[in-house]
């Protein structure tokens, strides 16, 4: 750990000591003057359209940590138990109506109490269930491999034997994305510590698999598309990590070339999830001033955000009423995505089947 990070995780560590509200509006910064994680390419043009209040940040990022944790169970939950509580939180979602932010808290319990089944198995737990809501099934199996990878400890062959013998048929690649989540999670650094607080991960958790050149190691043991998905992950939660999007988007350009389009297309989902109150504002303010390559990735990550919100709660795409040109061009890309999920049973893991260039 180099000395910049161990001082900003001793900082963090004092900062979250003191009080929750000084959590709220320091954590954030602490990372950023620290100067935590790599700079990539520089954006040039305007780059506010997408900033938020420091505070208001730090904030939704805590309640987006708080949330998933909130679902979890720290203990087993045998599967007469697991399903209705699945029900229960996408009923949640459902009698939000179009509050975006109640649908993605109810999202994030449900992604929760899937780590759950992983962390604290039972042989009755089967993501295989046809009782489980066909909107949960996505979410769920991200939390399950998520939880999965903590508990074998990152192992690749466990992870895809685990994913071939225990996901429902089709929804084996949504985990392999939550693996990714974790990779970040479990980096040395003060989200690390604060994942820790909220009970997500435990405080002695060893580092995950070494990470140089992007976890290259690590991830040769994958195919490509899988390699993709865990990247994908990574991007996700790294748009936690930071306090301005445009920092977590720099960091993604630093990376292995076949790296940057799925860590921003992560970066970009979580941000559309973490900020879905003001999501028609981002839609419209998404032309952020990066590469083509880069530009279009963010773009898309946002269409496949809808798309995944859409699956959960039918019926959010069809009452949104977009506003400009490029609002409507990305609503009516999700709304055709969703069609084509429609077709086939079920969205696709993290891409868009007709993604945009």
């Amino acid at each position: 750990m180099s000395d910049a990070t161990n001082a900003a995780s001793l900082f963090a560590k004092a900062i979250l000591t003191v009080s929750t509200n000084l959590q709220s509006g320091l954590i954030g910064a602490v990372s950023e003057i620290a100067g935590l994680g790599p700079r990539g390419q520089t954006p040039t043009g305007e780059t506010s359209g997408l900033s938020m209040p420091l505070a208001q940040c730090a904030a939704r990022r805590m309640t987006g940590v708080e949330t998933v944790a909130s679902g979890a169970f720290d203990r087993p939950v045998t599967q007469e138990e697991l399903i209705p509580q699945w029900s229960a939180y996408h009923a949640e979602a459902v009698s939000a109506g179009t509050e975006r932010a109640r649908i993605v808290a109810a999202l994030w319990k449900s992604e929760g109490l899937a780590t759950t089944v992983a962390k604290h198995r039972l042989s009755e737990n089967s993501l295989m269930d046809p009782a489980i809501p066909v909107e949960v099934r996505p979410v769920a199996h991200v939390g399950f491999g998520s939880g999965t990878a903590e508990r074998v400890g990152f192992d690749a062959a466990a992870l895809t034997t685990c994913f071939q013998s225990e996901c429902a048929p089709g929804y084996a690649e949504f985990a392999y994305e939550g693996v990714g989540a974790m990779l970040r999670a479990y980096e040395p650094g003060f989200l690390k510590l604060l994942a820790h607080t909220r009970g997500l991960i435990p405080f002695d958790a060893p580092a995950g698999p070494d990470s140089s050149g992007f976890f290259a190691t690590y991830l040769d043991q994958f195919p490509p598309h899988v390699q993709r998905l865990i990247a994908h992950g990574y991007g996700r939660i790294l748009a936690f990590s930071h306090m301005d999007v445009y920092r977590a988007i720099q960091d993604a350009t630093k990376l292995p070339e076949q790296r940057v389009e799925p860590v921003t297309h992560g970066i970009a989902f979580a941000f559309a999830m973490i900020n879905s109150a003001d999501l028609p504002m981002l839609l419209r303010r998404s032309d952020i001033p990066f590469e083509p390559q880069v530009r279009t990735a963010f773009q898309n990550g946002l269409t496949y955000s809808l798309t995944f919100l859409e699956w959960f709660v039918p019926g959010l795409l069809a009452s949104w009423q977009p506003y400009g040109a490029l609002e409507t061009s990305i609503v009516e890309h999700a709304r055709r995505e969703h069609g084509l999920a429609i077709g086939r049973g079920g969205p696709l893991a993290f891409q868009l089947a007709v993604p945009s260039t």
